[in-house]
């Protein structure tokens, strides 16, 4: 399920048009099961976005979220806006078949992943066309290089952690939440999304969260993240093509 045209937002402030690439959204997905007496399972592909006018700097979040059931067929699409409007409705629509990333020959004796990590290191902006499991795949891969023991969880309701990783300092395991959000350039990270990692990693007494993300990160949420001291940080796009580069070097 993929947007099917980009997506124009008017900024109820100052009346600015921001318009945003449909292929710089995120969509996490969500399994409904309804039982004997439904057709199966339904499934919502949903992005949560957050942006900053450029003209005011007035705060605009919006959800977009489109339905498959059963599964493989679209059956309907919802969005909602607060802080400014959509100069068109957004629309959805179920894709069958699409390459997020073709990578090329020239590395073929390699993984699919260390393809890709070889590739981003070349090149940077080749991170905003792989999809967001990719992605998710390459910062395991990322960490794995860092010394850590990772396990990916499944992309359905992963609940605020994306990955799971542990080091061993002084014979005791320290465990990390990591969670991925893959955004379009221009796509900013709401401070909800900390605020409900933070929660995740407190009620599971993790020692430490990380957001690792291609987005923008806004002044709210390097403000939370720096609150809690050392028990959560964030990864942005420069730091993570840093890392890639690292880990390419490794391979």
């Amino acid at each position: 399920m993929e947007l099917l045209e980009d997506v124009f937002i008017r900024c109820e402030q100052c009346g600015r048009i921001i318009g945003i690439h449909k292929e710089d959204f995120d969509f996490e997905s969500y399994v409904y099961d309804h039982g004997e007496n439904g057709m199966g399972e339904e499934i919502e592909y949903r992005h949560d976005g957050f942006i900053e006018c450029d003209g005011c700097g007035n705060e605009i979040s919006f959800r977009i979220s489109g339905y498959e059931y059963p599964v493989g067929a679209f059956n309907y699409e919802d969005s909602k806006i607060t802080g400014g409007s959509f100069d068109k409705e957004p629309h959805m629509g179920v894709i069958y078949s699409r390459d997020d990333f073709d990578p090329n020959d020239a590395y073929p004796e390699y993984s699919r992943v260390e393809q890709l990590i070889m590739e981003i290191a070349q090149d940077r902006d080749l991170i905003y066309n792989i999809s967001p499991r990719e992605f998710e795949e390459i910062i395991e891969r990322v960490f794995q290089d860092e010394g850590f023991e990772t396990t990916l969880t499944q992309q359905t309701r992963d609940g605020g952690r994306d990955i799971i990783a542990t080091k061993f300092e002084m014979g005791k395991p320290v465990v990390f939440y990591i969670e991925c959000k893959r955004y379009g350039r221009q796509n900013s990270v709401g401070v909800s999304i900390v605020r409900s990692l933070y929660g995740v990693q407190s009620a599971d007494r993790i020692n430490k969260a990380i957001l690792v993300t291609t987005g923008h990160v806004t002044r709210g949420v390097r403000k939370f993240v720096e609150d809690q001291n050392t028990l959560m940080s964030v990864i942005d796009i420069e730091e993570i093509h840093e890392l890639i580069r690292r880990s390419a070097r490794k391979i």
